[in-house]
């Protein structure tokens, strides 16, 4: 019996240290004033990852929802016309570009929130500022732009039990840490698992733990744009519903 106890022990050993992720090098990349954008390299027992974060004050600047319902661009052009300092790709969507769960835009509701597992939470910007919450705990009054998405991956700092770990793609999350700052990142080429072990991983975000963290849609959708000369884009493979991107507050 005392064998079988070590021989468990020492399995559990071994699944935390395959969990566990080191950075091997972060590099601060040119980013528009009040903006921190990094490129992280990271590397556990079980591979390889890059990983793309911007962060921002919510004291300065804000999310802003960009839709696409005819497909007539992609992110850099929504951005641009826009006048965004950066943007991802957004909410997930149906074939026929239909989007799935909650989309407001400049107070004006495109869809309605929908009960899905999948979609769990919603990252929303009303007059008291940036909230990324719980599908149940959502409150819609007053919401100026909202998207639906998930699963979550990080709570109260700690990753979501029971997420996939076999699949990997690339990823897009938007996040929210210990001092207030918001941001969003993609990450090539992880399981949501991995995501969110790596958003808990206190060296990835040294400044502030990342507190909670929302998965949008990600694989062929993921990219990331911020303005620069020439901005930094990470093209998305495939034409996408909606964009999310980092605006100066009014």
């Amino acid at each position: 019996m005392k064998f079988y106890a070590r021989w468990f022990v020492l399995l559990v050993l071994a699944g935390d240290l395959s969990a566990a992720w080191d950075v091997t090098s972060t590099t601060t990349l040119p980013a528009p004033n009040g903006l921190t954008f990094t490129e992280q390299k990271l590397a556990s027992a079980g591979g390889r990852a890059t990983l793309w974060s911007v962060t921002f004050s919510s004291k300065t600047h804000s999310f802003a929802v960009m839709d696409n319902p005819q497909g007539e661009f992609d992110l850099g052009s929504a951005c641009v016309k826009r006048g965004a300092l950066a943007g991802v790709n957004g909410g997930y969507f149906h074939p026929d570009r239909t989007p799935l769960g909650l989309v407001v835009r400049q107070g004006v509701q495109i869809h309605p929130l929908e009960k899905a597992k999948l979609l769990s939470g919603v990252v929303s910007v009303n007059g008291k500022g940036i909230a990324v919450s719980r599908r149940a705990a959502f409150a819609a009054s007053g919401v100026r732009e909202a998207l639906q998405a998930g699963p979550f991956l990080v709570e109260a700092g700690q990753p979501i039990a029971g997420l996939n770990g076999t699949r990997g793609a690339a990823r897009t999350v938007v996040i929210q840490n210990a001092k207030g700052r918001f941001g969003f990142l993609i990450c090539k080429s992880v399981s949501l698992a991995e995501m969110a072990e790596i958003l808990a991983t206190p060296a990835v975000f040294p400044e502030a733990r990342v507190t909670r963290a929302l998965n949008l849609d990600g694989g062929s959708s993921t990219a990331l744009w911020v303005r620069g000369e020439p901005p930094f884009y990470q093209r998305e493979w495939k034409g996408v519903r909606n964009y999310l991107a980092i605006v100066p507050k009014p």
